[in-house]
């Protein structure tokens, strides 16, 4: 098909239009705009995911946990629940069962079961800041309607891959990194992202301070937020009529459907945050809890 006008080889659509993938441009694009909009990447601290080496990177199998002995017990338990599988040997059952006790008894952050390769990964955690305070959701993030997917689908687990080709955040990561006092090991220098996660800022003393746990989604994080202007503040707080009154407004307005991202209830400020999680990599995968990791509390 050609047209007479505005394309000057005559063309509707151009010859790689099969090669064209929308959302990644969508996605790039939001991207680029973040970097002008959010210019400072600030490094929050690690978190640790069990993964399983699969035939193109490492597939995170578990939820991330703040210890890397939280990380084992979730890796624990996700090969004991295969090793109830149905279809497995007698030998691959027995096998993850015995990885499961060695990773309860042994500070392990990596084994070997039914043939298979496990580890306990480190996974760094970004805040992108600009003038107006950390960066929100941003337009391509996934973030279902509630009157559509009143429970969203799952998640799928990440994919660490082995040819990330993410580069281009190597500097900005690790410099943010080395601000922080987190030295990157040399071992480990190939940014390697993972979805983003979500959580709830408030406004105070001129800091923005995180104050709830993660959430795959934005919406997530405002249903928390909702809950806890409903729910904790009257049981906790007690605060009067007024108050009381503008804490219901802003759950409401959390829940309208309209996806905001920001409210403010009885004189305080709250955010919905966008928390980026990148894992290091080196020759030989994702990189593992630091020594200085296992000090953690």
């Amino acid at each position: 098909m050609t047209t007479g006008d505005g394309d000057a080889g005559g063309r509707l659509f151009p010859d790689d239009l099969d090669r064209l993938d929308p959302v990644g441009a969508v996605r790039f694009a939001d991207a680029c705009r973040s970097a002008v909009a959010y210019p400072d990447l600030v490094a929050v601290g690690p978190l640790f995911a069990p993964a399983e080496r699969t035939g193109d990177g490492w597939r995170i199998v578990g939820a991330c946990d703040p210890l890397p002995g939280g990380a084992r017990e979730v890796l624990a338990d996700v090969l004991a629940d295969r090793a109830a599988l149905l279809g497995l040997s007698y030998e691959e059952a027995t096998a993850y069962l015995a990885a499961a006790r060695h990773l309860r008894a042994a500070p392990d952050d990596e084994i070997g079961a039914a043939g298979s390769r496990f580890r306990v990964v480190r996974v760094e955690q970004f805040v992108r800041t600009g003038q107006d305070g950390p960066e929100p959701p941003r337009p391509s993030d996934p973030d279902p309607r509630p009157e559509v997917f009143p429970v969203p689908p799952a998640r799928p687990w990440d994919v660490l891959r082995d040819d990330p080709g993410a580069d281009d955040l190597r500097g900005p990561l690790l410099a943010a990194l080395s601000r922080a006092g987190r030295e990157p090991s040399r071992a480990y220098r190939t940014p390697v992202p993972l979805s983003p996660m979500f959580t709830v800022a408030e406004r105070r003393a001129d800091r923005w301070h995180p104050s709830g746990r993660l959430h795959d989604l934005p919406g997530g994080a405002r249903t928390a937020l909702a809950t806890y202007f409903r729910h904790v503040v009257p049981a906790i707080e007690a605060p009067d009529p007024t108050a009381r009154a503008e804490y219901a407004y802003a759950a409401a307005l959390l829940d309208d459907g309209s996806r905001r991202n920001g409210v403010e209830a009885a004189g305080r400020r709250f955010r919905i945050v966008r928390i980026e999680r990148v894992a290091l990599a080196g020759p030989d995968g994702p990189e593992p809890p630091r020594p200085a990791d296992a000090r953690m509390r």
